[in-house]
């Protein structure tokens, strides 16, 4: 059975496509607005003054009363009465996340948090108004009050994080979708990227010290930073640290990623240039599915490169783990928490494996890992992780994420990665530097934003350099 809106009911396409197919996850957009040949099942959806009423040409139907006529108010109540009448009808559970189908469902809980509400009141409303599962409202619950104390007022224009992308990588791993150039064909761009980089980070430290605007985390990710040689590496740190840094800079994060990309002169270039958290991603530790996924380094190098990064001195590190990797279950799983549980990283950040367009999996989803073992496998890790006092701190879901999961940054007690907090609350304005980079600039009058990105193309972000750095300084003049 195959979901289409009759005519009239068209204009409300955009707001019920994603509940939709939380039920009929192979929906096309054609298919609901009836564009295609076969056998379908009409909706219609009706606004009347004072409820919302769903039915079904097979004569099902169900109403949601509407109790304020403020416009996001009526597409959620149009959202709800639509997942109610499809769990009925189809006798289907739903989401645990119930119509929360956005990437980020934890602003809608600090925007509570910021109305006065009470935790039960909170609780209510994402039961009631969202159909958001105990277990999710849990989780939610904690992570905002572990967030509170970091994420920025509102008010404050007075600080801004940066994220600086390194977009090479020594290859392409096939789960991956970030704008990335493997260094076989396109390591002869490397230095002239440096060069114009550091132009970009020279222009918008200028700006930002002409507006009394001090950078309060710094994130270094890719690609892969460290597919950079260590003198490389060193350049550009000296750069940031000169014109981005200041003694209001709190963090300062360099995504080291995988392990054959990092060797001891790396690692203390970092070290030297006061680098205080480095991420080490295996994203298994089970070695067929390391081959398959296109990672061209052991399990053991991650051992190899701990050993050495701790060495050199390093006391906060992230790991990345991954469920749902082709050919896993849950005791291949256990079999990653066990070997994690010996390097015992700071951080740990769990991914639901997400099919986007770009990634190579999307090719063959033959083998991969049905979505009721990936819920098992992110269950078990919930637990092991509070039995070893992580806590949950950060949280993010994804399109095409398996199992309708998410993903979740669990750190031990005090150690939370704060660019991450800022970055996915959105209460801090990010500025984006090099290529594929996005800005977030935030309106602090209302608490809306505007993101702008860097071509993520090379040769286009090379070519139109003076105008991203003309565009980049002229935004933050607006921050002043």
């Amino acid at each position: 059975m195959k979901i289409s809106l009759i005519p009239r009911s068209r204009e409300y396409a955009s707001t019920v496509f994603d509940v939709v197919k939380i039920f009929q996850p192979e929906l096309t957009w054609q298919e609901l607005m009836g564009e295609t040949d076969g056998k379908t099942v009409l909706m219609e959806i009706e606004v009347l003054p004072a409820q919302v009423l769903v039915r079904l040409t097979e004569g099902e139907w169900f109403s949601e009363p509407i109790t304020d006529n403020e416009p996001n108010e009526v597409k959620r109540t149009i959202k709800l009465a639509v997942y109610k009448l499809l769990q009925k009808v189809l006798n289907h559970k739903g989401s645990p996340w119930g119509i929360l189908t956005g990437i980020r469902p934890t602003k809608i809980v600090h925007r509570l948090w910021d109305q006065g509400l009470e935790e039960q009141e909170i609780k209510g409303v994402l039961r009631n108004k969202f159909a958001v599962s105990s277990e999710k409202i849990s989780s939610l619950i904690t992570i905002t009050k572990l967030q509170r104390p970091y994420i920025a007022n509102l008010t404050d224009s007075s600080k801004v994080s940066v994220y600086i992308s390194i977009p090479f990588c020594p290859t392409r791993c096939h789960y991956c979708s970030f704008p990335s150039f493997s260094m076989d064909q396109w390591g002869n761009h490397v230095e002239q990227y440096i060069l114009n980089l550091i132009k970009e980070i020279k222009n918008v430290g200028l700006a930002l010290q002409e507006q009394n605007i001090a950078v309060e985390t710094i994130y270094m990710g890719g690609g892969t930073p460290t597919a950079l040689t260590a003198t490389q590496l060193g350049n550009l740190l000296e750069v940031i640290n000169s014109c981005l840094r200041t003694s209001e800079t709190l963090e300062f994060t360099v995504e080291a990623g995988r392990p054959d990309t990092i060797n001891e002169d790396k690692l203390k270039t970092l070290k030297d240039f006061e680098v205080e958290r480095i991420s080490i991603n295996p994203q298994t530790m089970w070695e067929p599915t390391l081959k398959k996924i296109g990672r061209n380094h052991s399990a053991g190098d991650i051992f190899t490169t701990m050993e050495l990064a701790r060495k050199i001195g390093f006391k906060v590190i992230n790991m990345d783990l991954i469920v749902g990797l082709p050919g896993e279950n849950l005791e291949i799983f256990k079999h990653t928490l066990d070997n994690i549980e010996v390097l015992k990283p700071e951080n740990l950040t769990l991914h639901s494996l997400a099919l986007k367009r770009t990634a190579k999996l999307r090719e063959n989803t033959e083998n991969l890992t049905p979505g009721c073992e990936v819920e098992k496998m992110f269950t078990y890790f919930e637990k092991w992780a509070l039995d070893r006092n992580y806590r949950p701190y950060y949280l993010y879901r994804q399109k095409l994420i398996l199992g309708n999961l998410e993903n979740v940054g669990y750190c031990l007690p005090g150690l939370p990665c704060l660019y991450n907090i800022q970055m996915i609350e959105e209460r801090q304005t990010i500025l984006g530097l090099g290529v594929g980079a996005g800005s977030k600039i935030i309106n602090r009058e209302d608490g809306t934003f505007r993101n702008s990105y860097n071509p993520k193309d090379l040769i286009l972000y090379n070519e139109r350099l003076e105008e991203i750095i003309e565009a980049k300084v002229d935004k933050i003049k607006g921050l002043g």
